[in-house]
């Protein structure tokens, strides 16, 4: 695939005037750029901090006062002025907006970001569909119907924070101005937030890494996508049951994603929160921990289904496998036990006439369709165990993969 965009000329009459698109405004201070060396497309392009008429951006091929980019519009030319005799050559660079999975990969980080690959990949899996406020309904009435609210455990850089806030933002009439030291913009804002019909709760552990997720938050297009998102640092599940208490114990979830260790030991919290059919997405670093996400679900009988469970690709390249991931009862232990007990299965939450009773959680790939687990007969003996497969070297990771599991609130 290939993208390509209409750039201005480098020399045109005096008399031509360029045209750009009409929501491109000059460049104002507050602003993020990005800037890409003309001539030289593999090195990497540079994301300056908010425009300042008092401040400059320092590369190795000298300085741009940024008072050279205030004023400038998307795809205009500036250059670099050398720092001192003899220094390197000055370049040009093309004047950019700076798109969202730009600004998450090269804000400063201090935890490891999730790649705008795999964030766009977990919002399609919620399949969001907000819808704004209705013809005639006034900016101060708050909404009628549910809200929708979605829960994201670990915040971390903020990046799936802004993807998500961004996929919402249709559903909120615009945020007043914000002002930090004024009472009137203060009060102003908290009876828009009344309002809102679409929340996105971010919870963080730690406070150090909250802060800076909201930094990030806020500084993206002027806090475009901010005023969606309530921050919180604490335990999830400490704050799921605050919010639950608040609510008459209620579910108010239409989504939840989690992405922090342990993840499995907040599935009963939090599935309590979920409305029937609200998506419950895992983000966890290998198939063990998805496994053990399993097997909560079907030891607690928790209404939740699992509908998917997906592996994403290394250094942000979403591979998009899919993974059968199912319980499973060894024949060894089914004549021991001289019965088939039944038990919940994994795909559903209620149970089964057919289905398997507690055992271990196996995974196999769609790939692998075949199933070594056969119908037991009483009256049959098993069949003989079939040899070991013999798996290619190449077929087999250098490390687990990423895996993302997507669970679906039932009714009990």
């Amino acid at each position: 695939m290939l993208a390509l965009r209409r750039a201005p000329r480098h020399a045109r009459p005096a008399h031509h005037q360029t045209r750009h698109i009409a929501d491109r405004a000059p460049f104002q201070p507050g602003d993020h750029v990005l800037l890409r060396p003309i001539n030289g497309r593999s090195t990497a392009p540079r994301l300056t901090p908010p425009l300042h008429p008092a401040h400059r951006l320092d590369t190795h091929k000298g300085t741009i006062p940024h008072t050279d980019i205030l004023g400038t519009r998307v795809r205009d030319v500036v250059r670099t002025t050398k720092t001192r005799a003899g220094g390197a050559n000055a370049i040009d660079y093309r004047v950019h907006d700076v798109k969202l999975e730009e600004y998450v990969r090269l804000t400063k980080r201090l935890v490891t970001p999730l790649y705008p690959q795999d964030a766009q990949l977990i919002v399609g899996l919620l399949d969001l569909h907000p819808e704004p406020p209705a013809w005639g309904q006034k900016q101060e009435d708050e909404p009628s119907e549910p809200k929708l609210e979605i829960l994201e455990a670990g915040t971390g850089h903020g990046a799936l924070t802004l993807f998500l806030s961004r996929a919402i933002h249709a559903a909120n009439t615009p945020a007043p101005p914000s002002h930090a030291e004024d009472e009137a913009s203060t009060a102003a804002t908290a009876a828009w937030k009344r309002t809102r019909r679409a929340i996105l709760h971010t919870i963080e552990l730690s406070p150090r890494y909250a802060a800076h997720a909201q930094h990030i938050v806020r500084g993206f297009r002027h806090a475009q996508y901010a005023h969606n998102v309530d921050f919180h640092v604490g335990d999830v599940s400490a704050w799921t049951r605050a919010a639950l208490s608040v609510r008459q114990n209620q579910p108010f979830l239409s989504h939840a994603f989690l992405d922090l260790a342990g993840a499995e030991a907040h599935l009963g919290t939090v599935a309590r929160a979920l409305r029937v059919d609200g998506t419950l997405v895992l983000f966890n670093p290998s198939i063990t921990q998805i496994l053990a996400a399993v097997e909560k679900v079907k030891v607690e009988a928790l209404p939740l289904e699992l509908e998917r469970v997906v592996e994403l690709g290394v250094n942000g390249g979403s591979g998009g496998r899919e993974w059968d991931v199912r319980a499973v009862k060894p024949r060894a232990a089914v004549k021991r036990a001289g019965t088939s007990a039944a038990a919940s299965g994994v795909e559903a939450v209620e149970s089964e006439s057919e289905s398997e009773s507690e055992s271990e959680s196996e995974t196999e790939s769609e790939s692998e369709t075949e199933s070594e687990n056969v119908a037991i007969d009483d009256d049959t003996p098993p069949p003989p165990p079939a040899p070991p497969r013999k798996q290619p070297p190449q077929l087999r990771a250098p490390r687990p993969p990423t895996t993302t599991g997507k669970w679906s609130a039932v009714p009990k």
